[in-house]
C-alpha cells in the first residue's frame, strides 16, 4: 500500500473534495492550499510521504461552518477501547481509527447542519462550529484525549494512511514501525449528533461567561453604564467610544445581527462617523470576538474618555 492508497481512502470519508489543505514535512508543517489529489500527491512525494497530513474539512465546509466529521486525536493508547464504545453507545458510530504511530486518530463522518447563524436565546453565538469539535472530542473520550488541544475547523489535520510520522522516525522505530496504518475502518454510516447534549453544554458556557464579566453585567446581559451611553448620545470621544465601546458592545455582548448593529450605529453618530468606517469595524470585532472596555481598564488606561462618560452621568 502507498501514500496514493492512502489519500484515495482518506478522501472517502470527507463530504467536499478539493479545495482544501495538507502539510508536509516539506512544507515545515505549514498549511498549503491544493485544488486537486495530484497536487497534494505532488507535495506527499517531494517530502517522501513524511509527516503528509490533509485538513479534515475542506474550504467550503469551512467558510459554511460545518463540521461533517468528528476528529479525535488520542494519545493515551489505552482509552482507544472505552472511546470506540463511547462513540457506537451515544451516537451509534463506528468510525475509522488510524494508529499514527504515537497515539490513534479516530475519524467520524456525520450529518450536521451549519453553524454559521446559530443562535441561542435569540442571541448570536461565536465559535460554534469550533465548540462543537472541542465538545465531542472530550465527551467522546471521557476527557482522555488531550485537552490542552483545541481543534478548530482549520486547524484539524489527519495523517494520511501508509505516510510516515516523523516522530517515529527520530526515535529509531524502523521505517515501517512509523507507518500511519489503519487500526479499524468506518462502517461507511454518517451518524446523525443530535443526542449529544451540545445545547446543554453552550447553554453552560454562556452562563460562565456572563459570570465573568462581572460587576458590568445586569440579570439580562447588558452593560449598565453602556446602556446608559446608547440613551444619552455622548458628543466628545465620538470616535474612541465607537471604537472600543459601542462596536464591541453591540456584536459581542448584546449579539445582535450586523445590519442591526449598523443601524443603531449609524442613527447614534449621525454623519461623524461613515457607514463604511461603520460596517468595518463591527466585521473585525466580529471576527475577532473583542470585547467592550470595562470602566475599570478604562479608568487605569484611558482615564480622559473615563471621565467623559462619568460626566455624561450628570
Amino acid at each position: 500500500m502507498d501514500i496514493e492508497y492512502g489519500l484515495d481512502y482518506i478522501l472517502n470519508h470527507f463530504k467536499e473534495s478539493f479545495p482544501r489543505t495538507i502539510s508536509t514535512l516539506e512544507t515545515e508543517n505549514k498549511q498549503v492550499q491544493v485544488f486537486s489529489k495530484k497536487e497534494a500527491l505532488e507535495y506527499f512525494r517531494k517530502s517522501n510521504g513524511i509527516d503528509c497530513r490533509i485538513s479534515a474539512f475542506g474550504i467550503y465546509e469551512i467558510e459554511q461552518e460545518k463540521p461533517n466529521l468528528i476528529f479525535v486525536d488520542l494519545d493515551d493508547k489505552t482509552a482507544v477501547h472505552e472511546t470506540l464504545a463511547l462513540f457506537h453507545k451515544e451516537i451509534n458510530g463506528i468510525p475509522l481509527v488510524l494508529n499514527t504511530g504515537n497515539g490513534y486518530a479516530i475519524i467520524q463522518p456525520i450529518q450536521i447542519i451549519s453553524f454559521s447563524n446559530v443562535t441561542l436565546k435569540q442571541k448570536r453565538i461565536f465559535d460554534t462550529s469550533k465548540k462543537f469539535l472541542q465538545f465531542a472530542e472530550r465527551y467522546l473520550t471521557n476527557f482522555k484525549c488531550d485537552t490542552g488541544n483545541h481543534p478548530s475547523l482549520k486547524s484539524c489535520m489527519i495523517r494520511v494512511p501508509y505516510s510516515y510520522n516523523k516522530k517515529c522516525l527520530l526515535k529509531g522505530s524502523p521505517r515501517e514501525g512509523s507507518k500511519v496504518t489503519i487500526h479499524s475502518e468506518w462502517n461507511g454510516i454518517r451518524c446523525r449528533v443530535n443526542n449529544l447534549p451540545f445545547l446543554q453544554h453552550l447553554q453552560k458556557l454562556e452562563q460562565s461567561q456572563n459570570k465573568k464579566q462581572g460587576k458590568n453585567f445586569i440579570n439580562n446581559g447588558q452593560i449598565k453604564y453602556i446602556e446608559n451611553i446608547l440613551k444619552v448620545k455622548i458628543t466628545d470621544g465620538k470616535k474612541r467610544i465607537f471604537a472600543l465601546v459601542l462596536c464591541p458592545y453591540l456584536v459581542n455582548v448584546k449579539k445582535l445581527p450586523l445590519q442591526e448593529c449598523e443601524n443603531i450605529l449609524v442613527n447614534y453618530f449621525g454623519n461623524s462617523i461613515s457607514r463604511q468606517s461603520i460596517r468595518y469595524k463591527l466585521n473585525e470585532v466580529y471576527k475577532k470576538s473583542i470585547l467592550p472596555y470595562s470602566l475599570k481598564n478604562m479608568q487605569n488606561n484611558d482615564y480622559e474618555l473615563y471621565k467623559i462618560i462619568q460626566d455624561s452621568y450628570k
